[in-house]
């Protein structure tokens, strides 16, 4: 009832803008906080409308004054922002999705998590640990953003003193010798991202939630997106473009790659040291605080 009552008044309103989802993922719906940024710097005392499936993801967000997952019809008050992704695009999916609201600046997906929400999983899951997930979403891309969970369980195995935290799906695979956090709520998730030194993990939804929280990532890329549509550029991106890349489309569902070979030759051993290079400093804090 309460919910009907916030539509009606919202709908009245002369001044109300209504950001809809790009589709129900997860990082579309946080993606929406890139037009968000914008909308609210243009429009500064209009109320601003947030409809997705995951309104927790906008919890303490002082930009939108609501978030509602049902559906609102239609109406000239409506944005529903849109990336594209073909081999041929040139701009990044923020750049796509800033443009909505903004034609010079780039914005970039943001959570706002309490110091509360931080510590309360710094107590469940204390610092020093790596967060981890070694398996993307094949709903839409099939096996196309895969590396392998048996390679990365030996990217886990090559850090032995090293602990590390597995987040992601309840219905993942469990890793050996990781902490076990799937399944955690999606804002919990993030604050255990946020405790962690990084994260390491493929192209998706958690990368986006671990730019959110301003932690550095290593993301398995391989040859299927060019990594300037959907990178991060402090990211360690792992990137390996073979003759058939790329080939992830945003128009078509893709059906399962034969070959792989743009992941499969991506190593360990290359993983490991390109980890050890970049995140040196890193590794020492989380290795020192572990004595």
């Amino acid at each position: 009832m309460l919910e009907y009552l916030k539509l009606i008044y919202y709908y009245l309103r002369p001044h109300t803008i209504i950001i809809r989802r790009i589709s129900n993922a997860m990082g579309d719906c946080l993606l929406l906080s890139i037009v968000l940024q914008g909308l609210r710097k243009k429009f500064p005392h209009h109320k601003i409308i947030i409809e997705c499936k995951w309104p927790e993801l906008f919890d303490n967000n002082p930009l939108v004054d609501w978030v509602t997952r049902r559906h609102i019809n239609m109406t000239k008050r409506h944005i529903k922002p849109k990336y594209r992704i073909l081999p041929n695009t040139r701009d990044s999916v923020y750049k796509q999705i800033s443009q909505y609201s903004s034609e010079k600046e780039i914005f970039y997906p943001e959570i706002y998590l309490t110091k509360t929400e931080i510590e309360a999983e710094a107590q469940k899951f204390p610092f020093p640990y790596i967060a981890i997930c070694p398996v993307g979403k094949a709903k839409f891309s099939a096996n196309r953003k895969e590396w392998g969970i048996e390679k990365f369980q030996r990217v886990v195995d090559n850090f032995p003193n090293i602990k590390f935290i597995q987040i992601g799906s309840q219905n993942n695979p469990l890793m050996e010798n990781v902490i076990d956090a799937r399944g955690l709520a999606i804002r919990e998730s993030a604050a255990v991202l946020k405790n962690a030194g990084f994260f390491i993990g493929l192209e998706g939804g958690l990368m986006h939630l671990a730019k959110a929280v301003n932690i550095r990532s290593v993301i398995i890329y391989g040859g299927f997106i060019k990594p300037e549509l959907s990178q991060y550029k402090e990211n360690l991106n792992i990137v390996n473009i073979v003759d058939c890349s790329p080939c992830f489309s945003s128009e078509e569902k893709h059906t399962n790659c034969p070959t792989m070979k743009c992941m499969k030759a991506i190593s360990v051993k290359d993983v490991t040291r390109q980890i050890g290079e970049n995140f040196k400093e890193k590794l020492k804090k989380i290795l020192g605080e572990n004595k």
